[in-house]
């Protein structure tokens, strides 16, 4: 029964593991030509005020430097993703569809207020997670958006997929979100709004044992020991990783896998970390994943062992919310 069991899950794991997401280059080029002109735009009235309005020269500074601290930077390299001729260009543009008006000080100080809320992340979509995913101190240790308070929260709140589960998960702000293509894919996120890797995906499958059989708890405890997470691994998987795992109060186990696949004539290899625990009948499963092709292997495993430990925030941030309304 152990062994049946085990199949059932990693043939269900398995089935998600092609799900991906192609980005739109276009909505990117969009996406930065709108984040430029939004720094660019903010920085001409900041040296507007402060020359037409000497008095809130401080008070300027102080806003700025509070937007600076998270923003600075991150309006500095979407900047550099233009060249130098094309940014002439567009601050041409910009001057003439913007051409300078008077302001009050009753705006300039409005102003002022407005930028204590944006470094504060009060910025709209998609600028805010534009700018979170060009913060080069993020892009070198992305744990540091999601440490430094830049999530959101995702529910499963009345999904179909989730089989009348309610759960809660923490994801960096950068992250776009999208429904999940296969079966029991709650939701697909990726990073960088959606543009590059990693990836990651909740997945709830209803566990149904056949007919007749009654499958006990300890049973489902002894899958996830570290004996029964060997029978786990499929033949065409290579296992770096295993081990069991307390996620939420609830045993389960935890793998480092690779698959490969090929798609037309390229062959793509996914690294992924799975975290599985059992609730209800139902398993859980979340999964992130890096992957690419053999030829720029040594770029994408660099990136999965780099965002490994966000990964485990994001996992640990797993709430079962049913589990606290009972």
């Amino acid at each position: 029964m152990k062994k049946t069991i085990a199949l059932m899950i990693w043939l269900l794991g398995i089935s998600v593991s092609g799900q991906n997401n192609t980005s739109d280059p276009e909505a990117r080029d969009r996406e930065l030509l709108r984040t430029y002109g939004y720094c660019y735009g903010q920085q001409r009235s900041v040296d507007q005020i402060k020359a037409d309005f000497p008095s809130l020269s401080v008070a300027m500074f102080q806003a700025q430097t509070a937007f600076d601290v998270t923003f600075g930077k991150s309006c500095q390299a979407v900047a550099a993703e233009f060249p130098t001729e094309i940014k002439r260009e567009l601050n041409s543009k910009f001057d003439q569809l913007l051409p300078r008006s008077v302001i009050t000080e009753v705006v300039a100080r409005d102003f002022i207020e407005k930028i204590h809320a944006r470094a504060k992340g009060e910025i709209e979509t998609p600028v805010k997670e534009t700018l979170l995913a060009f913060n080069p101190d993020f892009r070198r240790s992305p744990g540091l958006e999601f440490m430094r308070g830049y999530t959101r929260v995702y529910s499963t709140l009345n999904h179909a997929k989730a089989k009348g589960l309610h759960l809660e998960i923490k994801l960096p702000a950068s992250w776009m979100s999208r429904e999940g293509n296969r079966p029991n894919v709650v939701q697909f996120f990726k990073s960088e709004y959606g543009r590059n890797d990693p990836s990651a995906i909740i997945m709830v499958q209803q566990f149904t044992p056949p007919r007749g059989i009654r499958v006990t708890q300890s049973e489902i405890d002894s899958l996830f020991s570290a004996s029964g997470l060997k029978s786990f691994v499929p033949d065409d998987a290579k296992v770096l990783e295993s081990k069991p795992i307390v996620l939420e109060g609830l045993k389960g186990g935890m793998w480092v896998f690779e698959m490969s696949a090929d798609r037309l004539d390229v062959s793509i290899t996914m690294r992924t970390l799975q975290y599985v625990i059992f609730y209800k009948n139902r398993l859980i499963f979340l999964q992130f994943s890096s992957g690419g092709t053999p030829d720029n292997r040594s770029l994408w495993t660099a990136s999965f062992e780099k965002n490994r430990p966000l990964f485990q925030m994001v996992a640990n941030s797993l709430v079962i919310v049913d589990k606290y309304n009972n």
